[in-house]
C-alpha cells in the first residue's frame, strides 16, 4: 500500500511538471501580441480556393490559380509565375508609418522579380510592395514604395526554402529604415530612399505582379502580416519553430499533426 501511494505521488508530481513545462513553452513561444496579428496563414488546407486567416480578424484569402503543394510545415501553395494570386478580400494592409512586420516562406530556382505581397496605390511614397530583386543570376528580397527601395544580398532564388522577414520599425519614416531578413541573417541596406506613407486604398495580393514585373513563380508557406516590428531573436524563433504557437492562431487542425514529423527547410 505504501508503495502504491509513493508511485500515485510521483505521477502526481511528474503530471505537475509537464504541465508546467508545457504551459511555459507556450507562452515563450507566442511572441507576439493577439492586437498586432494583421493576418496568419499557415497553408495547411490542403485543397479548396481559400486560404483560411488563423488570426483572430477571420480575414480569409481567396487563391486564384496557386496549387496545393507540399511546403516547409504540411502544405503550402505553388505558384506558376502566370497569374497566380491570393486575394486578401477587404483588407488593404498596414498604413501610414505604422510599424509592421511580414514573413514567409520562400522556395524557387526561377530568378526574376517575383511579386510576393503588395497593398496601397501606385504613386509616390504610398505603395508597398515587397518583390525580388534580380541581379544576375540570383535574386534578393526587395521592399519599395514609389520613388524608393530597399534590397538585400542573400540569393533566395536558388531552389532551396528561404525565410523572409520585411521589418518597418517603430518611428521610422524611409524605406530604407527597413531591416530585412533572409534565413534570419540581417541584410545591408542598399537602394534609394523614400519618405513613406502607406496607402490603404488598395486590397493586400499575395503573387500579382505589377505592371512591368512577375508574378510570383515558386512555392510560398506561412505568411504573416503583422501591425509591430519584430526583433532578430523574434524572427529567428518563428524561422525555427513556425507561426503556430508563436502566435495566438486558430490552429486549424494543427492539434492533430504530428510536428516532430513534419519536414523543415
Amino acid at each position: 500500500m505504501k508503495f502504491r501511494n509513493q508511485s500515485r505521488y510521483i505521477l502526481l508530481c511528474l503530471s505537475v511538471l509537464i504541465l508546467a513545462l508545457t504551459t511555459t513553452a507556450i507562452i515563450y513561444a507566442r511572441v507576439i501580441e493577439d492586437e498586432n496579428v494583421e493576418v496568419v496563414y499557415l497553408f495547411e488546407e490542403g485543397e479548396g480556393d481559400v486560404a483560411y486567416d488563423s488570426s483572430p480578424n477571420g480575414r480569409d484569402g481567396t487563391i486564384v490559380g496557386a496549387q496545393w503543394v507540399d511546403a516547409v510545415y504540411g502544405t503550402g501553395l505553388q505558384y506558376d509565375g502566370e497569374d497566380d494570386n491570393l486575394i486578401i478580400d477587404g483588407y488593404a494592409g498596414v498604413g501610414g508609418t505604422t510599424p509592421r512586420t511580414i514573413l514567409f516562406w520562400f522556395k524557387s530556382d526561377s530568378t526574376r522579380q517575383h511579386s510576393w505581397v503588395k497593398w496601397g496605390p501606385n504613386t509616390a511614397g504610398a505603395k508597398y510592395y515587397i518583390r525580388a530583386h534580380p541581379s544576375g543570376e540570383q535574386c534578393f528580397l526587395r521592399i519599395e514604395v514609389n520613388g524608393g527601395q530597399n534590397y538585400g544580398q542573400d540569393d533566395v532564388c536558388d531552389g532551396e526554402w528561404h525565410h523572409c522577414a520585411v521589418v518597418f520599425p517603430n518611428g521610422a519614416d524611409s524605406v530604407q529604415d527597413h531591416d530585412l531578413y533572409v534565413d534570419g541573417n540581417l541584410q545591408e541596406d542598399t537602394g534609394n530612399d523614400r519618405v513613406m506613407d502607406t496607402g490603404v486604398e488598395q486590397i493586400v495580393n499575395v503573387g500579382a505582379r505589377l505592371t512591368g514585373h512577375h508574378f510570383l513563380h515558386g512555392i510560398m508557406d506561412e505568411l504573416a502580416i503583422l501591425s509591430t516590428e519584430l526583433d532578430a531573436e523574434q524572427i529567428n524563433e518563428i524561422k525555427d519553430n513556425g507561426l503556430y504557437g508563436s502566435v495566438s492562431v486558430d490552429p486549424q487542425g494543427k492539434l492533430a499533426t504530428n510536428w516532430a514529423s513534419i519536414k523543415k527547410y
